[in-house]
């Protein structure tokens, strides 16, 4: 135990004077910084797909078109009751609902503006239809029954198209984990060029250490130390730069947000998990940092 704390208080190499330090401060900092705001796109496209998932893939849309048939309101909304009860009744069917004129108005603010009177306009009855979990559901059989029915109505089945949405998204996922490797990689290149440029430096001094009788692994542990200590405190300033960056965009983007953008978010697990970046940084960099300086002297010395 004595030995450990006089390892973190003094050590034999004069490593705080090695400019490699500052290389690696500036380019862990980096590494962190990139790493979080990719790490949070991961996490985002993640959270959309699950919610396309559960929303919108798993639902379709009816939609009642006005019709000469449907002469008044009341009309209407006996027409829109009349295919309620009747795809109800359809097998996979888990509820409907309808979306009500105030929804609606919501829906059509960015094109028509707040006070469009959605009621004096001929926009169809929209329902909300949610189907069971594990069940398929026949499109083109509904479609057809639905047409004897009410000519005037029609499915409009979200999947077709959101399923390649959800392919396209799910590629950008493998591209952000690439991504996340390539930044790996980086830092742990920029580990080995600093620990070989210092070791080169103090050559002559680790040879006299060794010739006292210390070994590969007390050389190593002096070099994790000062590699814990630099990329602890420059991840951290990293990981700043990167959740205020995160926080911009957000904010940013906030006013052209839609049902499909709005899905994107960041949970509790996720920000934990990005604020435990430094944490990990600092790991991978003593870990790297100790078997790259055994590694070396195993060819200078």
């Amino acid at each position: 135990m004595k030995s450990q704390i006089s390892l973190l208080q003094h050590s034999e190499l004069p490593l705080k004077e090695d400019r490699a330090n500052f290389f690696l401060e500036i380019s862990t900092a980096i590494s962190v910084f990139l790493f979080t705001i990719t790490l949070a796109a991961y996490f985002m496209m993640s959270s959309m797909i699950a919610s396309w998932n559960k929303s919108i893939i798993n639902g379709l849309t009816i939609q009642i078109q006005p019709s000469s048939e449907l002469m008044n309101q009341e009309d209407e909304q006996m027409a829109v009751n009349k295919v309620i009860l009747f795809v109800q009744g359809m097998e996979g069917v888990q509820k409907v609902k309808q979306i009500s004129n105030e929804q609606i108005t919501k829906l059509m603010s960015p094109w028509l503006g707040d006070n469009a009177n959605i009621e004096a306009l001929p926009i169809p009855k929209l329902l909300d239809v949610r189907l069971k979990n594990g069940q398929t559901f026949d499109y083109k059989k509904a479609a057809t029954s639905l047409k004897e029915i009410a000519p005037y109505a029609s499915i409009d089945n979200h999947g077709l198209w959101l399923k390649k949405l959800v392919k396209s998204t799910s590629s950008l996922k493998l591209l952000s984990l690439f991504v996340l490797f390539l930044v790996l990689s980086a830092s742990v290149f920029s580990i080995f060029y600093a620990v070989e440029t210092s070791l080169k430096v103090h050559q002559n001094i680790i040879e006299i250490l060794h010739i006292m009788g210390a070994t590969d692994g007390y050389v190593a542990k002096q070099y994790a130390v000062r590699s814990c200590k630099i990329s602890f405190i420059s991840s951290i300033g990293g990981t700043i730069l990167g959740l205020l960056s995160i926080l911009v965009i957000a904010k940013l983007s906030s006013g052209l947000e839609t049902g499909l953008i709005g899905a994107a978010s960041l949970s509790t697990s996720h920000w934990c998990c990005l604020l435990t970046l430094p944490l990990w940084a600092a790991l991978v960099s003593t870990i790297m940092s100790f078997l790259c300086v055994k590694q070396s002297l195993r060819k200078i010395v």
